[in-house]
């Protein structure tokens, strides 16, 4: 009998310090137990430092200067063909002007914005190591902003992008650059959204937006994620009285299309129909109903697919290849993805009996010149 109660006694004493381990364990050391709501995933819990992650990207981000005219396009047109005259331009009729940029292959092209560069007689680049290198534009591409350098230089470490389409809103995010000169500058925030457009910056707008800091200079940088991998591409700061921390930056996805389309072919190529939509501001002033669903054409380019298929001003495009167009931007977004050459269904309602309609049309090659 004694010895049936020292072995109860022995279980109940195990118990109750087995749970009052359990507790201090609880109590002081609750990571051991492990996270699995944890999105950081491998049930870690989120760093305290992000230096691994800068330290990634840091070889990869670059500080971009050119020197160009002041408000002297033609100018700068007549200098591309005869850069002999270069040397006639008095130095306070130039000015000068920073961004950032982001290795792509270890031979030297990199990619920034096009804004930095779209009027540069110079372009210089400054590595990470402080090695100063001249670069030459391959490419552009006007729709999203986006350029493509080269340098002559081996062995540099491109960065690693991320699937930006996975990215979610409340993301940690980084934005790495050189603004107002200050080389490899880092500024922390999060996604605040996620598809932004109407901003009316560019033809093709669908930006992550975040409060992380995209000052002059920063533009053509990279937006990071906590691990070091490329989201985006700092493109903008939301300019109004009183804003703050409303920036947005290109998808890293729509970043490697253009820079693989550029770096082969030297250009984007879209597709395009002849189709200018109505602003709703200018559907407002005119007085006509605003559509309950689908985008109204203002005009029809000549010698385009949609003056051959008998588009009129005031007609209604409710959908492309039966998707529903949501505004403008969507169905500027939807014919610049198709090629030239594709053929797609346009359907929609006519303004001159009001009768639903459906016309099959072929894309042709957007002009480069054009902004919408």
């Amino acid at each position: 009998m004694s010895q049936k109660l020292n072995m109860l006694k022995f279980i109940a004493q195990s118990i109750v310090l087995g749970l009052a381990i359990g507790f201090l364990i609880v109590f002081f050391k609750p990571t051991l137990l492990g996270n699995k709501n944890s999105t950081q995933g491998n049930n870690a819990t989120a760093p305290i430092s992000y230096s691994e992650a800068v330290k990634k990207i840091a070889p990869s981000v670059v500080s971009i200067y050119t020197t160009s005219l002041v408000n002297s396009k033609s100018l700068t047109n007549e200098l591309q063909k005869n850069p002999g005259l270069k040397s006639l331009i008095p130095q306070s009729m130039t000015q000068q002007y920073l961004g950032s940029g982001l290795i792509m292959t270890e031979d030297g092209y990199i990619i920034t914005s096009y804004h930095v560069i779209e009027q540069a007689l110079q372009i210089i680049v400054s590595l990470w190591d402080n090695t100063i290198l001249e670069a030459k534009i391959i490419g552009f591409d006007n729709v999203t902003d986006l350029a493509v350098l080269k340098i002559e230089a081996i062995d540099l470490k491109p960065a690693t992008f991320a699937d930006s389409d996975l990215s979610e809103t409340g993301d940690v995010v980084m934005t790495v650059g050189n603004p107002f000169g200050l080389s490899q500058s880092v500024s922390l925030g999060i996604i605040s959204a996620k598809g932004r457009s109407g901003i009316n910056l560019y033809t093709i707008e669908d930006f992550i937006q975040t409060d992380a800091s995209i000052n002059e200079g920063n533009s053509g940088g990279p937006l990071i994620n906590a691990l070091g991998n490329v989201v985006g591409i700092s493109s903008a700061t939301f300019n109004r009285n009183g804003a703050q921390g409303i920036n947005f930056a290109i998808p890293s996805n729509v970043t490697q299309l253009v820079m693989h389309e550029i770096q082969e072919y030297g250009k984007v190529s879209r597709g395009w129909l002849g189709v200018l939509l109505a602003r709703p501001e200018e559907i407002i002033r005119s007085r006509i109903p605003q559509p309950e669903q689908g985008v109204m054409i203002s005009a029809v380019a000549r010698n385009s697919p949609a003056i051959d298929a008998n588009f009129r001003q005031r007609d209604i495009i409710t959908h492309v290849n039966d998707i529903a167009i949501k505004n403008n931007y969507h169905y500027y977004e939807l014919i610049a993805k198709t090629k030239p050459g594709e053929s797609i269904e346009v359907s929609g309602i006519s303004d001159v009996n009001g009768k639903p309609f459906r016309k099959s049309l072929q894309t042709i090659n957007r002009p480069p010149e054009l902004k919408m």
